[in-house]
């Protein structure tokens, strides 16, 4: 197969026994190359940052909850380009509405078939996103304005809106398109929703809004 049709992969996790798992599972496979290894989940952002995969594929535990939260947050802050999915024995819907918040394509859990992981990496890399169906048929986004406009009563109009497109998960660039304002405008709301809540990640700003119930409507 052509080197530029194979999918580009760097591999992140705490578990040596995982990566070798996965390194050995898609090293059989045509379509994917593994570029690089991220022996923690924390060093996997500056890896990614390096190489510039297509896709970067962590792998979560339970205890790992909040590594993989950041990790994943970092590496679609620091690499938007780089698509990333999460492989993950945590089926609890406010973690996984977390993940998605932070910019994740893909979501899946270590019990799916072989053929879903296959199939969310080759999705993700086209642009779209692959949720396991356990997860997906339970997810919800409604009413995340409403409730972040009662939440943040000293937030502007146009910051609420930029807070709403940051717990989504939208960069800069396209919060910008989205708001029909300049990238630089949007980066400057974003540091006064960062100040305004005594927050400095993106990470950060999720779990905000998770502890407050702006992503789960049955909150």
């Amino acid at each position: 197969m052509n080197s530029e049709m194979r999918t580009q992969m760097v591999l992140g996790s705490d578990d040596t026994i995982t990566r070798e798992g996965l390194r050995s599972l898609f090293g059989s496979a045509p379509e994917v190359e593994i570029i690089g290894e991220a022996e923690t989940l924390m060093a996997t952002p500056k890896k990614v940052r390096e190489l510039l995969p297509d896709v970067a594929l962590i792998e979560v535990s339970v205890p790992n909850r909040e590594h993989g939260l950041r990790a994943a947050a970092d590496i679609a802050d620091q690499s938007p380009k780089v698509r990333v999915v999460v492989l993950t024995n945590n089926s609890d819907l406010p973690y996984a509405h977390s993940m998605l918040a932070v910019g994740v394509s893909g979501y899946l859990l270590k019990n799916s078939e072989l053929s879903q992981l296959f199939a969310a990496v080759r999705r993700v890399k086209l642009g779209g996103k692959f949720i396991d169906p356990i997860v997906s048929n339970d997810l919800v986004w409604h009413g995340i304005e409403g409730k972040t406009k009662k939440a943040r009563s000293t937030f502007s109009r146009r910051e609420s809106e930029v807070f709403r497109n940051l717990v989504r998960g939208y960069t800069n660039a396209q919060s910008a398109d989205v708001l029909k304002i300049g990238v630089k405008t949007v980066e400057t709301y974003r540091l006064r929703i960062y100040r305004k809540l005594r927050l400095s990640t993106r990470a950060e700003l999720v779990e905000y809004a998770l502890a407050h119930r702006l992503l789960n409507e049955n909150a």
